[in-house]
């Protein structure tokens, strides 16, 4: 018998709202207000103001690709290579740029001007897309991918011009060609985009595959990312595996267990061949296809349980399983079934979160006129979805449908975020991931602020920061230079300003504080690079490796930021 958890209401499709209607309709009897109608369908318009999308200027973009693509060569030159053909020699601690000697490769000569195309074209690419964020939001997370694709394309050009083998920059264009595929493929997925900016992705894409032919490399894949996904499927899958375990009798659980060990055992050794050189990505994606014929039926049957255990490691799951996908460049492939769980999850969701607030806390927020729209709304448009689901509408219907459920989940959002109760906050977080769940699915992209992913960065910067301090201080105990009081106030300054960032990123602070205080924490960091780059000793080396993670890590905050 399976194990029913009745801790909470469900809405029915058709029927009866459940406590969600129960407190809105209260909370907007209490204020005086007539209600709406039963069984109406809420407008799909949501009720806000479009919002402010701030975008960078050429220059500015221009200014952080090189900045970006001078901490690539600077990682590129703490490389050692052994032998006669040695391009960096010994002088200067090994700091030395690659020295322009030996024999002139025919794949050099032919890699030279087509990277030099596919740099300037990638450069363009980029103040196209950052033109096109007020008109297509979605593209931002790729307006920072993009940039960071164009400081690779930049600095690998100049580097090709210092180094005459072609045999030394293998690696580098292996991890161009991965970054470019990848953003190539998402790119192919937005729609809206202008004729121009897609006939450039089309130019980079035909580059890009002379470049491959050039020096006889096959299609890249992000191997660090899908190795980091493909253990992060398997964790998932050892939770559901305790999960079933303690939902279910021995009995009940013993076939589940026998799949579910099977699959992720498929998954762990896909993330084998991923860690080693030289495998046949056709062979990765043909073994994660056997994962998901394995895998899929064995959703299907656990999604029958009513069970917020399964719940919430099927949802994790389906998102990873999605990124995976996108990783490995698969074909869009949109499961029905699976989006009709998810919108029924996020309506238990909503249902939940009015559980765990109580009618007197709804009623004296401060912005509680909108309770009841904003739970109609919301309610409506997962409505709305399941109808499009099952009537078979075609896939950029669906996108479109989906995009109502993001507005009208702002819109909640913005209503409860300051709720002075931890569970209603929990649950709020909960509809967010059941989203980003849904997202997956449908392999689009989304237009919200990730703060998560705003305050991993500023974590990131803020231990960074703490490892240059003690960089530097080594450095000015062995070399004292004239600057180094100057330098370490700045650093000092830096980890202030991170440590500032990130508390203020976790209490929830407003998007407009979080970016000046972004901005100034840049430029303070401009300002403590242009110190270190003067640095000649050993210390150099640990430096650089340093600059050349918070860059990157900064860029993308700010870019996360001005949204």
């Amino acid at each position: 018998m399976r194990r029913e958890d009745n801790s909470r209401g469900f809405f029915p499709a058709g029927g009866k709202w459940g406590s969600v209607a129960l407190c809105a309709t209260l909370c907007w009897s209490a204020m005086g207000s007539t209600g709406w109608a039963q069984g109406s369908r809420p407008s799909l318009t949501p009720n806000r103001p479009p919002a402010t999308r701030v975008s960078y200027s050429p220059e500015q973009t221009r200014d952080i690709i090189d900045t970006l693509s001078n901490d690539f060569m600077n990682d590129f030159s703490r490389r050692r290579f052994p032998g006669s053909n040695d391009p960096f020699g010994n002088g200067n601690n090994g700091n030395t740029r690659p020295a322009n000697t030996g024999t002139l490769t025919q794949q050099m000569r032919t890699l030279r001007p087509l990277m030099q195309e596919f740099s300037d074209d990638m450069s363009q690419l980029t103040y196209e897309l950052n033109d096109e964020v007020r008109r297509v939001p979605t593209i931002r997370p790729m307006l920072t991918d993009a940039i960071k694709v164009a400081s690779q394309a930049v600095g690998l050009n100049t580097l090709l011009s210092q180094v005459n083998d072609h045999q030394f920059v293998l690696n580098e264009v292996q991890n161009l060609d991965a970054s470019w595929r990848e953003l190539a493929y998402r790119l192919g997925n937005v729609r809206g985009l202008s004729r121009g900016t897609l006939d450039r992705v089309a130019s980079l894409n035909q580059i890009n595959n002379d470049i491959d032919n050039a020096i006889g490399i096959a299609p890249q894949l992000n191997s660090r990312d899908l190795y980091d996904k493909t253990n992060a499927l398997a964790q998932d899958l050892r939770n559901l595996i305790d999960d079933v375990q303690a939902e279910l009798g021995p009995r009940e659980a013993q076939p589940f267990l026998l799949s579910l060990s099977r699959a992720r055992q498929q998954i762990l050794n896909i993330a084998s061949m991923i860690n080693q050189s030289n495998v046949d990505i056709e062979m990765i994606r043909n073994e994660y296809k056997r994962f998901q014929t394995m895998w899929y039926p064995e959703r299907v049957k656990l999604q029958e349980y009513d069970s917020r255990y399964f719940e919430r490691s099927l949802r994790r799951i389906t998102q990873t399983d999605g990124e995976i996908h996108q990783l490995l460049l698969l074909p869009t492939k949109v499961d029905n079934q699976q989006l009709l769980y998810l919108t029924s999850a996020l309506k238990k969701d909503i249902d939940e979160f009015f559980d765990r607030t109580s009618l007197k806390l709804l009623m004296h927020m401060p912005r509680a006129d909108r309770v009841a729209v904003v739970a109609s709304e919301f309610y409506g448009v997962c409505e709305h979805f399941i109808d499009e689901v099952n009537s078979n509408t075609k896939y950029d219907q669906l996108v479109d449908s989906f995009r109502y459920i993001e507005d009208a989940q702002r819109d909640f959002a913005n209503v409860f975020y300051d709720m002075e109760s931890d569970e209603a906050l929990a649950a709020l977080h909960q509809i967010e991931v059941t989203i980003q769940a849904l997202s997956a699915s449908l392999q689009v992209e989304r237009d919200d602020f990730d703060r998560q992913r705003a305050v991993d960065l500023a974590a990131n910067v803020e231990t960074l920061t703490d490892q240059l301090d003690w960089a530097a201080q080594r450095w000015f105990s062995q070399d004292r230079q004239s600057f180094a009081t100057a330098c370490m106030q700045e650093i000092a300054k830096m980890k202030q300003q991170t440590a500032r960032l990130n508390q203020d990123l976790v209490r929830g602070a407003s998007l407009s504080q979080l970016r000046t205080e972004s901005e100034q924490l840049y430029n303070t960091w401009r300002n403590v690079y242009n110190y270190l780059v003067k640095c000649q000793t050993s210390d150099r080396s640990n430096l650089g490796r340093l600059s050349s993670n918070i860059t990157p890590a900064l860029v993308e905050l700010r870019t996360l930021l001005n949204h």
